[in-house]
């Protein structure tokens, strides 16, 4: 196979990968180098490999800009009057107009979350091993199940070298062979010590304000700022800078409000696309997908970043429709608008011109 063409047009933004970002093993810092108007993926046969592996990124979710009118008001509708409540956590629905659109699979064959796949033993997580050493910014990923495999932008593998956040949406296909997939280190201090490595494990998903840095900025250092800060506000220290510490103590969950919007869902005939998430005063994001499939796979770890995204000061959800809606014609009116508030406020994750993930923060 050969090197894709670095020239290639808008609708494929998205990663490049060299024999240098391979090898580097400082710490956390990302190895994908994005470009506004091109991608570039080394594929096995490359001859910027020096070396025998070769990474492919497979259905790896990319940046498409033609997707975006797939989600916008000309496919999608907003339940404004039928909000789903429980606690300081409101959920605004927002479904496809047309559900059979809705709900048709994105993939072949069915779609299945990350934790279910982790924990049925249907995929495997292992640090990434190269003649230049261990490489903190990418993990090996392997489907060995027949079903396509959903992973989310901010969900965490704790264990390893080091707890890691996955850096972008992605798709496993199928029985695929090793895939190598960006992550963010949340847990700076504990890499090249001498402990003893363990095995990962799933830690739900990173909190919107952290996610934020993780999907809008993609910088290794927003995100260890992000995290300091967070600690600090709990007057929380740890030798290694561990995100995770900050739910230590927060390990259970509002099992009732969590029961209560699994049931919504569950009790639903609707053909979902996302939500839009409000705590007290404030959004906490809108969260959309290309399927109703999507999104249902993707709905527990929309549910757990919320939990994590509520503060001790917020209240009962208190935002009005008029003031979501402001926000939502940001970027659900037309796609040249959409791509200009994602650039700055959120990502649009896509595959093959076809709209998987759109997540969008309240500037």
């Amino acid at each position: 196979m050969k090197l894709l063409n670095p020239k290639m047009n808008s609708t494929t933004i998205g990663m490049q990968l060299t024999t240098s970002h391979i090898a580097e093993k400082n710490y956390c810092r990302t190895s994908v180098r994005r470009n506004k108007s091109s991608i570039v993926v080394l594929l096995p046969g490359s001859k910027k490999l020096s070396f025998k592996y070769a990474f492919i990124f497979t259905y790896i979710i990319l940046f498409a800009c033609k997707a975006n009118a797939q989600l916008t008001y000309a496919n999608l509708a907003v339940q404004y009057d039928s909000p789903w409540t429980c606690g300081k956590l409101q959920l605004i629905p927002v479904r496809f107009k047309d559900t059979s659109y809705g709900l048709a699979d994105f993939a072949k064959g069915s779609i299945i979350g990350f934790e279910q796949a982790l924990r049925e033993g249907k995929i495997s997580v292992k640090e990434t091993n190269t003649p230049g050493g261990d490489d903190v910014t990418l993990l090996e990923v392997k489907n060995h199940s027949k079903k396509n495999i959903l992973v989310n932008s901010g969900e965490i593998v704790a264990g390893g070298m080091q707890d890691r956040a996955f850096g972008t949406t992605t798709i496993i296909p199928p029985s695929s062979d090793k895939n190598y997939l960006p992550v963010f280190c949340i847990e700076k201090g504990r890499w090249g010590k001498k402990v003893k490595m363990r095995s990962f494990r799933y830690a739900g998903s990173v909190d919107a304000a952290l996610r934020k840095q993780i999907d809008v900025t993609q910088k290794q250092n927003k995100v260890w700022k992000e995290i300091d800060k967070q600690l600090a506000d709990k007057n929380i220290q740890n030798l290694t800078g561990a995100y995770l510490d900050l739910y230590k103590d927060t390990t259970k969950i509002d099992s009732v409000c969590m029961n209560t919007f699994r049931r919504k869902m569950r009790d639903s005939d609707s053909a979902y696309s996302g939500f839009v998430a409000i705590t007290g005063n404030r959004i906490i994001n809108c969260e959309l997908f290309g399927s109703s499939s999507l999104c249902v796979a993707s709905f527990e770890v929309m549910l757990k970043s919320y939990m994590r995204s509520i503060n001790a000061n917020d209240g009962q959800p208190k935002v009005s429709a008029g003031k979501v809606k402001i926000f939502l014609d940001k970027f659900l009116e037309t796609e040249a608008q959409q791509q200009q508030y994602l650039s700055l406020h959120g990502r649009l994750y896509s595959n093959n011109g076809r709209a998987v993930h759109l997540i969008a923060y309240d500037n």
